[in-house]
């Protein structure tokens, strides 16, 4: 006997707010279409930012290290770049005819500070007080700037001027050197003042010491604090390219200062050698001591121009050539006169006698010679 069929009794459902689902479904949605608009309003602004600060990241300013975080300046002022200007002056500043010397040791002579610097190729430099002669005084003459050589060595030396007795002497300029003299009452002045008529007084133990280290060339160069002209000892093995003649270093002298004074350091590069001391004047060198470098060097060019000629033994009527004139010709790449133009023994420069008495004679002249007391 079939049982008759369970009724299942329906239980009415919870109450539900219908319509606060149906704001609470409106708001999820509404979310969702607010984030699908505003991903790609974001990804659209940080591409743009990236586009933006990517020549900022890659901008270097001088002096800062590159892996410092570079901040975009919010000036819109056109920047210039003082860092390559202030090089390029720091360089024609600190520019020099650099005179070469073999030798083991030169001398520096400061007026100014009253002072003997010895400069040592093993990088030690020791200092000497001295006592130079003192200006306007009666049959007295100043020391004087210039590039010079100790051309006479004498360990007992009398004066004739002064009928004096001058311990090891060592005569640079003319009648003027290094010396010593009897006893020690001079020595208060010096390191402090001039105090002779010219020769450059220095402690007895002093200038034997000197005397002994120094030969017959050795280079002095002589200042007051400025000085276009500087001595440095010449690389190990660096040899000149031959045999030169006196009047060969006079011409490279006149031609490596005369480039730099007057703006062609890279267009007539300076022409490295080493001095022989022997073959500087007694009256010395000129070191343009009152002149100032050119703040800029003139930068070599060269013009090319297309010339159309008429080739009949060429397809191409098209023949490069440049403006710079024949190597030989160096009056007109030079600019300088016929008559001006050296070629002695195995050096050719463009040097003319303007340029050796502007930049090699020394400009202070001959010292007055003062007899003998009678």
């Amino acid at each position: 006997m079939e049982e008759p069929p369970q009724i299942t009794e329906e239980r009415p459902a919870e109450d539900v707010d219908v319509p606060a689902v149906s704001e609470e479904i409106t708001e999820q949605h509404g979310k969702a279409n607010a984030a699908a608009y505003l991903l790609p309003l974001l990804l659209c602004v940080f591409l743009f930012a990236g586009f933006v600060s990517e020549p900022v990241k890659n901008k270097k300013f001088p002096g800062q290290d590159p892996k410092e975080d570079v901040t975009e300046n919010q000036d819109k002022t056109p920047k210039v770049n003082f860092s390559a200007l202030l090089a390029a002056e720091e360089f024609s500043k600190n520019l020099r005819d650099t005179i070469y010397t073999a030798d083991n040791l030169w001398l520096e002579f400061r007026i100014d500070q009253q002072r003997l610097y010895v400069h040592y190729r093993d990088g030690r430099t020791i200092t000497y007080p001295v006592s130079s002669g003192i200006p306007g005084a009666h049959k007295s003459v100043d020391s004087r700037p210039g590039l010079f050589a100790i051309f006479h060595m004498n360990e007992a030396h009398k004066s004739s001027q002064f009928q004096s007795q001058l311990n090891y002497f060592m005569a640079f300029n003319m009648g003027v050197g290094f010396h010593g003299l009897p006893g020690t009452g001079y020595y208060v002045h010096l390191g402090v003042r001039p105090s002779s008529h010219g020769c450059i007084r220095m402690r007895n133990e002093d200038v034997r010491e000197l005397f002994r280290q120094c030969k017959i060339g050795t280079l002095v160069l002589s200042h007051k604090g400025r000085t276009n002209r500087v001595i440095a000892f010449a690389p190990e093995g660096f040899k000149n390219d031959g045999e030169y003649t006196k009047d060969d270093y006079i011409n490279m002298l006149a031609y490596n200062l005369g480039s730099i004074m007057e703006g062609k350091y890279f267009i007539n590069p300076p022409k490295r050698f080493i001095i022989d001391g022997t073959v500087i004047p007694k009256s010395g060198v000129n070191v343009l001591s009152t002149a100032d470098i050119p703040e800029k060097q003139m930068l070599p060019f060269a013009v090319a121009r297309f010339d159309i000629r008429s080739d009949l033994l060429k397809d191409s009527r098209f023949v490069l050539t440049s403006e710079i004139k024949e190597p030989n010709r160096l009056n007109e790449n030079f600019g300088v006169a016929g008559e001006d133009s050296i070629s002695t023994g195995s050096v050719q420069l463009a040097v003319g006698p303007d340029m050796i008495k502007k930049y090699v004679y020394n400009p202070l002249g001959i010292l007055p010679y003062f007899p003998p007391n009678r």
